[in-house]
């Protein structure tokens, strides 16, 4: 999991603390103006509840290889030198300027060019989805710009951290109530275009892996398995609806009660959401300016979940997901026998997990064979003859070939 970010570490008024807490937290009742629970969120075995696309809205599916060509890394590597530049430009003008009017000016105009980034962005990565969804652009284009998308979002924060730490070289200046809004809320809408899987694109750490990728109209969850975890980030859009009022600030004003604000609110909130999670701990939150971006994060005990709630809507809108393998627990087996290659394919969950076993029949050895999922490649089980990859939704088809032959297993929907 990425450590949390130093951005305004030092004027962070808007942080609720973490709550460590042994056994059961209860909440009270409260009534929202949307559905309780949300009806994308998927309960999932043994684990804390995933953020995922309904089945009615989910356009295409794909297992894609993530290599990255060169002209994609030379963009990214491009947009974050200009943004490095950007950043460098502006603390020497700011260290110049003469007087707190000018450094105010230097500030708001560096905000504002940043505020109008991120707007371009997320208007790209919109742009990008909807393409893939109507079968305009390949899945690698889609990726090719979600790879482009976390790396200047990334640089963007790290921006905004350069912004944010200015007043300390000028002691007579300081950013008021206002800018640290502002400058909060921009940094919510650029967490969430940032993500582990497109950290992985970005860093080339996810060459040669098999990422799954589901897109909606107006939303996508990209999921990856790495040599000892399940990865997983997903984005809906229509979850999200930031000109509405922030219910959970004003059910806080409402409420006429000094003790309750609305960091409590959206922990209730999420309590409901993420019930397997609140018997275990109380996750810590904080929340973005105006933004209505409310951020969840945890460390459960197999795994870390970061979740982004939306106070217009209440519901989740984007997340992040870290699973331990060694934790998974399958809950469905599909096995098949063709000759001497014996093939099983064991479930967890709909687009989590999945491992794929290939041994011989007769002596029981493990065997190395190329697997594919209704076609595509993902990867090999290789000396130890198993494979751990992503489930697909709906029914599929396992194939796994080898020196022994090729063995198929069909298997029904999670």
């Amino acid at each position: 999991m990425r450590p949390l970010p130093a951005l305004l570490v030092a004027l962070l008024f808007v942080t609720a603390a973490a709550f460590p807490v042994a056994g059961a937290y209860a909440t009270p009742e409260r009534t929202f103006t949307t559905a309780v629970p949300a009806q994308n969120i998927d309960t999932v075995e043994n684990t804390t509840n995933q953020l995922t696309i309904p089945g009615g809205e989910v356009r295409r599916t794909s297992h894609n290889e993530t290599d990255v060509d060169v002209g994609t890394a030379t963009e990214g590597w491009s947009t974050q030198l200009q943004h490095r530049h950007d950043a460098l430009s502006f603390e020497e003008r700011f260290r110049r300027a003469d007087g707190r009017e000018a450094r105010a000016r230097l500030v708001t105009d560096r905000l504002a060019a940043i505020e109008a980034q991120e707007q371009a962005l997320d208007q790209r990565q919109d742009a990008a989805i909807a393409r893939y969804a109507r079968d305009e652009i390949s899945a690698a284009a889609f990726l090719r710009t979600r790879l482009v998308v976390n790396a200047e979002a990334s640089e963007l924060l790290a921006t905004l951290d350069r912004v944010s730490a200015a007043p300390d070289t000028a002691p007579e200046y300081s950013l008021n109530e206002s800018t640290i809004t502002r400058l909060r809320s921009v940094e919510g809408e650029l967490r969430t275009l940032t993500g582990p899987i497109g950290d992985q694109l970005q860093s080339g750490e996810a060459a040669g892996r098999t990422l799954y990728i589901e897109v909606a109209d107006t939303g996508y969850m990209l999921a990856t398995v790495t040599d000892d975890e399940y990865v997983r980030e997903t984005r809906l859009d229509g979850a999200r609806d930031a000109s509405a009022p922030d219910q959970f600030l004003d059910t806080a004003i409402n409420d006429g009660d000094p003790e309750t604000d609305r960091l409590d609110v959206a922990d209730e909130r999420a309590a409901d959401l993420y019930p397997w999670l609140y018997e275990r701990q109380r996750p810590s939150f904080t929340f973005y300016g105006d933004s209505g971006i409310y951020e969840l994060t945890a460390d459960h005990p197999n795994g870390n979940l970061r979740a982004y709630l939306d106070g217009g809507t209440t519901d989740v809108f984007y997340e992040e997901q870290f699973r331990s393998l060694s934790d998974v627990r399958t809950t469905s087996t599909a096995r098949n026998v063709n000759g001497t290659l014996a093939v099983t394919v064991r479930q967890s969950s709909a687009t989590g997990p999945l491992l794929v076993t290939a041994s011989n029949n007769e002596t029981d050895s493990d065997v190395d064979g190329t697997v594919t999922i209704n076609g595509q490649p993902v990867g090999s089980t290789g000396s130890d003859g198993a494979l751990w990859t992503v489930e697909p939704r709906g029914a599929y088809t396992v194939t796994v070939a080898a020196d022994a032959g090729t063995t198929s297993v069909v298997v029904q929907a999670n």
